[in-house]
């Protein structure tokens, strides 16, 4: 297993990173900049050695194993977790 994939699972379990990931993608979408730099620093505190080009090559990884997951519906939605009202 890649340090990516390794580090995919990793957030794909853990909640903290979950939100990392999500704030790190809504200031990237906000800014208009990119990503890849901020997720490949945050995988490195986590002890995961990963690139922003791996970041990038890999940005289609949703429903890779199958199934979307909650945490990939999420980020499909923009991050937003509850309904609107009328």
């Amino acid at each position: 297993m890649t340090d990516f994939q390794s580090f995919r699972t990793a957030v794909l379990e853990d909640d903290d990173l979950q939100e990392a990931v999500i704030s790190i993608i809504n200031t990237a979408t906000a800014n208009g900049s990119g990503m890849g730099d901020d997720i490949a620093t945050l995988a490195k505190t986590h002890g995961f050695t990963i690139t922003s080009d791996e970041v990038y090559a890999h940005q289609d990884f949703l429903g890779q194993d199958g199934d979307l997951t909650d945490f990939e519906l999420q980020l499909i939605s923009g991050g937003q977790n509850r309904l609107q009202g009328c």
